[in-house]
């Protein structure tokens, strides 16, 4: 009983030494969980792929044979798996549970634990009411909370940028390495903490008129352990320097890659981020340059959210981190604003009454609209069943093994979680096929768009395969195929057709 006593008591002290952190925690869960699995389907498609890998890790080890996309960089013996660690970390939740529910699950408890080391954070460096702060941070923009949703490793890239800061305002050096090493296993992004480096050494010169070259050493040292240390070495590192190539450095996308590549219209960025950018305008706008001396990490977030809005001219997937970058410079503005304000002292005017009245209601018009927004997009997933019909008829009827040629590369990942039994032609980004052979890669394209009329020998031939599944938005391909006296349907549903190429022996005698 004495034992059970004391244990209560800890864990009571527990509670209320953290408290704010259990309730973001449990906030975050309720709201993010109620999202996700009111859903018909996943928050985007690759993640039909992660947590079909998190099941093979979970099944056989971090080493495994992956023999699906032999026309691509990631072949058999070039396979690389730079998300190994957020796979490994997703591997528990489908050792219980079918993999839909262990995606949606895993997602849910990954967002929650990062919005506590959010509140943690503005704990550390002393900046009140962490917890309003953090339902800002849930609120920011549909785009940057619906692909936190998602089963990818982008939740994860937005906590070591945290610890990164940290560790670079704290000069933990060591730790820092740490965090590059252990970025490096987990997400393929883990680049951009080298101009967080560069940042950090452009903020200790302005602050402090050092010149140190520590924290650019720290994050090379780590980054390049994670790469070497690793079943991948050294295909990893051509492969990264493929992706970088391809994505960041390019001026323009040669293969037709995913709408996350490509630039949000003004009107789309001004609607889906107009809290992250009043946030970041107002911090600049009520700081004097002696404050950017004087306050490092006040000047470390408006140089990085600098970045990171040049960076979402370019591309609309870097909605990942500005407006947390955002958020955290506008922090950090307000901070000493933050020390001599008192809610209570405010209410007790009139006029700070209707301001804390028009403020909370704001605040909430706009978490509602953001968050009916985000689900919104939920609901118009398609269905994680969508592919199993056609996914399924494959498995049933074609030899392990077999080849399908699909007419889409954001088919691969629904088709591989429901269907291992299988290979397939392209998949998780176009510019894997394309960099491996542009030849066959413009061949598969002209195929899928219904620009060959009789692609049946090339089918045969050059891909190796009978077996065709398109998606039912191919409608040149559909019509193409069905004018084919060779190409036979086999299947169809709402969302997939099958078809059978037959060779010239196989057509009856007239």
């Amino acid at each position: 009983m004495v034992a059970l006593s004391l244990l209560y008591m800890d864990m009571r002290t527990l509670l209320i030494k953290y408290w704010e952190m259990t309730v973001v925690f449990v906030v975050a869960m309720v709201v993010v969980g109620f999202i996700l699995f009111s859903s018909p389907g996943m928050a985007g498609n690759d993640g039909y792929y992660h947590i079909s890998i998190a099941s093979i890790i979970w099944e056989q080890g971090l080493t495994f044979e992956f023999p699906y996309l032999e026309f691509t960089l990631l072949d058999s013996e070039h396979y690389v798996d730079m998300h190994m660690l957020f796979h490994l970390l997703q591997s528990p939740f489908t050792a219980w549970l079918d993999l839909e529910s262990a995606a949606k699950l895993s997602s849910a408890v990954f967002i929650a634990l990062t919005f506590v080391l959010f509140v943690w954070l503005l704990k550390q460096y002393e900046i009140r009411y962490p917890l309003f702060w953090a339902f800002i941070l849930l609120i920011l923009s549909e785009s940057f909370l619906y692909r936190m949703m998602m089963p990818r490793p982008p939740i994860f890239a937005l906590a070591y940028t945290w610890l990164a800061f940290h560790f670079l305002m704290q000069k933990r050096f060591v730790a820092l390495a740490v965090v590059a090493c252990l970025f490096a296993w987990t997400y393929k992004v883990f680049p951009i903490l080298l101009p967080m480096a560069v940042i950090s050494m452009v903020v200790y010169y302005v602050c402090e008129r050092k010149v140190t070259i520590k924290p650019l050493f720290a994050v090379l040292a780590g980054i390049a352990a994670g790469m070497i240390i690793t079943p991948y070495f050294p295909d990893n590192v051509e492969f990264l320097y493929n992706a970088i190539q391809a994505k960041i450095l390019s001026d323009g996308y040669v293969a037709g890659v995913g709408n996350e590549w490509y630039p949000l219209k003004t009107l789309d960025l001004l609607k889906d981020a107009y809290i992250p950018l009043g946030l970041y305008l107002a911090g600049i706008l009520i700081t004097n340059r002696e404050e950017w001396k004087s306050d490092p990490a006040r000047l470390f977030w408006f140089l990085l959210a600098s970045m990171w809005l040049l960076m979402l001219f370019k591309s609309r997937r870097f909605i990942e981190f500005f407006p947390p970058a955002a958020l955290l410079f506008f922090l950090f503005s307000i901070r000493p604003h933050l020390n001599h304000f008192s809610v209570a002292g405010s209410l007790k005017s009139m006029r700070g009454r209707v301001a804390a009245l028009v403020l909370v209601s704001a605040v909430l018009l706009s978490g509602v609209a953001m968050l009916s927004g985000t689900n919104e997009w939920l609901q118009r997933r398609m269905p994680v069943e969508a592919y199993q019909g056609g996914s399924q008829w494959l498995v049933e009827n074609t030899p392990a093994g077999a080849t399908v040629f699909h007419t889409d590369w954001d088919d691969f990942p629904r088709m591989f979680f429901h269907n291992r039994h299988n290979r397939y032609i392209v998949g998780l980004d176009p510019d894997y096929m394309r960099l491996k052979d542009a030849d066959m890669y413009s061949v598969w394209r002209k195929i899928s768009r219904g620009k060959i009329k009789h692609p049946e020998d090339i089918i045969l031939n050059e891909f190796g395969t009978e077996y065709v599944l398109t998606d039912t938005r191919h409608k040149r391909f559909i019509k193409a195929a069905d004018n084919n006296m060779r190409m036979k349907r086999m299947f169809f549903d709402k969302y997939t057709i099958v078809y059978r190429v037959l060779s010239p022996s196989d057509l009856s005698p007239l």
